[in-house]
């Protein structure tokens, strides 16, 4: 075992030691949690996209619809229809410009 110094110079001697140990045991395991790590992206990658995409495409698909209606509630009003007539044709609330309950002041 070679001879403990003291003051600076032995602190730096140990500090040196002690982070070379510390560089190669990250080296040995790096490998390890890459791997790891890049396991638990696939999941969450693959996981995403089978969760959100489907939601993505029904948001777009319903906000289509909303235009549809809305177009089609012109078009109704063109011909003198009243709202409580197209609520009655079962016209969502979006659609007829009205705001939906939750965002009404009390």
């Amino acid at each position: 075992m070679p001879r403990q110094e003291g003051g600076i110079k032995g602190f730096l001697t140990r500090a040196g030691a002690s982070f070379y140990a510390g560089g190669m045991f990250v080296k040995e395991k790096g490998w390890m949690v890459a791997k790891m790590a890049g396991n638990v992206g696939f999941v969450v990658a693959t996981t995403s996209i089978v969760v959100l995409m489907p939601l993505i495409f029904e948001i777009m698909r319903e906000g289509q619809m909303i235009e549809a209606d809305k177009m089609q509630v012109k078009e109704l009003r063109q011909q003198g229809y009243s709202d409580g007539q197209l609520q009655e044709m079962g016209f969502p609330k979006v659609a007829l410009g009205l705001a939906p309950a939750v965002l009404k002041a009390t």
